[in-house]
């Protein structure tokens, strides 16, 4: 677990730790990311940038503790701390900030990135939660065969 130094992140780190049973939330530094991913069940990560220069990830973390109050399901919810959530955030092709990752028993279920109305981003929860796992995003870097014919689209 991170200590966070940064007053800002320790007051989003409450905010987040008010999230409802039966509902688990953790605080992760790398070491935890991965024990984090380790664990079976439903999971989301909070990918944070610091609220002061992302005042959204604010917002994520408030809807999220809300809309969690109404699901029945058990979820475990980590927050990501920008110093991990960056290089982290490459391994699942997060490209916005704030950033929800789902994960299933260590599998890559889907994201929401950035904010949306309340609606919209309780329908996009559901549907991450009941998603398969399947291969996170890449990073965007095209491949070519060596000796292929180059070919236009």
């Amino acid at each position: 677990m991170s200590d966070y130094s940064n007053p800002t992140l320790a007051r989003l780190d409450e905010r987040l730790a008010r999230i409802p049973a039966p509902h688990r939330y953790s605080r992760l530094d790398g070491a935890g990311f991965e024990e984090f991913l380790a664990q079976p069940g439903a999971a989301l990560v909070l990918f944070a940038e610091d609220p002061q220069r992302v005042p959204e990830t604010w917002d994520l973390a408030v809807i999220l503790a809300d809309i969690l109050k109404s699901v029945a399901q058990p979820v475990r919810v980590a927050l990501l701390p920008p110093e991990v959530a960056v290089p982290t955030g490459r391994r699942y092709g997060v490209s916005l900030w704030p950033t929800l990752v789902g994960l299933r028993d260590g599998g890559y279920v889907g994201s929401i990135e950035g904010m949306m109305d309340w609606e919209v981003f309780r329908r996009r929860l559901e549907q991450l939660l009941e998603a398969p796992a399947r291969r996170p995003p890449g990073v965007g870097i095209p491949v070519q065969t060596a000796n292929a014919p180059h070919a236009c689209h």
